[in-house]
């Protein structure tokens, strides 16, 4: 089994990043709580560029990714975040150790 990557980076509108990093956190620990599949789930601002979020996640398998795409959380997590959001750039990968 090879662990899924996912890398996201956000640009978000200025006048929204405090409102969506407190709503990354909500979705986090849904993510965390509800999906033992997803090993890994960590949130990062740029030193030099606060509207700039990374988002790193790692997950089980394929199917662990699918199962997070689907949920309920995460389907309210992107409509309420998308208005936030000026530009997003989403890359997989493997893990390499697996």
């Amino acid at each position: 089994m090879t662990a899924i990557v996912i890398h996201v980076e956000l640009t978000l509108h200025p006048d929204h990043r405090d409102a969506y990093l407190a709503r990354a956190l909500q979705h986090k620990e849904n993510v965390s709580v509800s999906e033992p599949g997803c090993q890994r789930f960590e949130i990062s601002v740029l030193e030099d560029n606060q509207n700039v979020v990374r988002l790193y996640e790692v997950y089980d398998d394929e199917a662990a990714v699918q199962h997070h795409m689907h949920t309920p959380y995460m389907i309210a997590y992107r409509e309420d975040t998308t208005p936030m959001i000026v530009e997003r750039k989403m890359v997989r990968a493997v893990r390499a150790h697996d």
